[in-house]
C-alpha cells in the first residue's frame, strides 16, 4: 500500500475531511494528490500531519495495511462536539453515519435534538431502552450512558453509577472501558454537584484519587481532587486547578 492510500484510510477512520486532515499544513489540493498517488509528501510534512491529529509515525507505519475505522475514535469526535455545543459537526456526522451500532444513530438525533432544546423525556427512555436491551456492559454502552446522564431521576442515576462502580475491578476491563468508566464517575460528581446531592460523592472522590499514577489517569486524578474541593466549598483552591487544566488543554 501507498503512503498517500494508507492517509486515506487512516483519515477515513478519523472521520475527516481532506481539508481538515491537511489543515495548516499543506493545501487541499496538493493533499488530494497525495492520497491519490499522483504527488509525494515529504517525511517532514507527513509527520506533521501525523502529529497534528495525535498520531505517531511508529504506529502508522506499524499498522500499515491495518487501519479498520476505530470506533473509539469516532465517539470521541462524538463526544467532543456535544461538549462544545457543535450541532454543525454532529449533523454532518449523522448524515454520513456509517458503522453497524444503530444506537449510535439514535444518540446522536437525541443529542442534536437536546442542544436545539426539542429532546424530551420519551425520547430518553427509548435510548434507555435500546442502551440496555441486551443487559450488556461494554465499552458502546458506558460511551452511550455518557451522554444521557443528566436526564436519570437522582435514585435511577445512583443506581448507574453502583454498577459502573462494580465494573471498576473487573480484571477483563479493556483500557477504554476503565478510562469510560472514570468519564461516567466524574459527570456524576458534576450532576451531583449542580443538584446539590451529596450521595456517594466521597466514595466517588476516593475510587478517583487511587487511580493509577500513570500519565493517562493524571487528568482525572485532578478532577478527583477538584470536585473534592468545591464540594467542601475550597473555591479559591479549585480555581488554581481549573487555571492548571486549562494551562494543559
Amino acid at each position: 500500500m501507498m503512503i498517500g492510500e494508507h492517509l486515506k484510510k487512516v483519515r477515513n477512520s478519523k472521520n475527516l475531511t481532506q481539508k481538515e486532515m491537511a489543515a495548516g499544513i499543506v493545501n487541499r489540493s496538493f493533499y488530494s494528490r497525495v492520497e491519490n498517488g499522483s504527488s509525494s509528501i515529504t517525511a517532514d510534512n507527513l509527520m506533521k500531519i501525523l502529529y497534528r491529529h495525535e498520531l505517531s509515525m511508529t504506529d502508522f507505519l506499524y499498522n500499515f495495511g491495518n487501519t479498520k475505522p476505530k470506533l473509539g475514535v469516532y465517539q470521541d469526535r462524538i463526544t467532543a462536539a456535544y461538549i462544545n455545543k457543535d450541532i454543525v459537526t454532529l449533523k454532518e456526522i449523522y448524515i454520513n453515519f456509517k458503522y453497524e451500532d444503530i444506537r449510535i444513530k439514535r444518540l446522536l438525533k437525541f443529542l442534536i435534538d437536546e442542544l436545539n432544546g426539542v429532546a424530551n423525556q420519551r425520547q430518553f427512555k427509548q435510548l434507555n431502552y435500546i442502551f440496555f436491551k441486551q443487559n450488556k456492559w461494554d465499552e458502546e454502552t458506558l460511551w452511550l450512558v455518557f451522554h444521557i446522564m443528566e436526564w436519570y431521576e437522582m435514585s435511577d442515576l445512583q443506581d448507574l453509577i453502583d454498577a459502573v462502580i462494580k465494573k471498576c475491578n473487573c480484571e477483563n476491563a479493556t483500557d477504554r472501558m476503565r478510562h469510560l468508566i472514570v468519564r461516567v464517575a466524574i459527570k456524576y460528581l458534576d450532576i451531583c454537584f449542580k443538584q446539590d446531592n451529596k450521595n456517594k460523592v466521597e466514595e466517588i472522590i476516593d475510587l478517583l484519587k487511587f487511580l493509577p499514577n500513570t500519565t493517562d489517569m493524571w487528568i482525572y486524578k485532578m478532577m478527583a481532587v477538584y470536585y473534592d474541593k468545591i464540594f467542601h466549598h475550597k473555591y479559591d483552591e479549585a480555581k488554581s486547578i481549573v487555571n492548571i487544566l486549562k494551562m494543559c488543554n
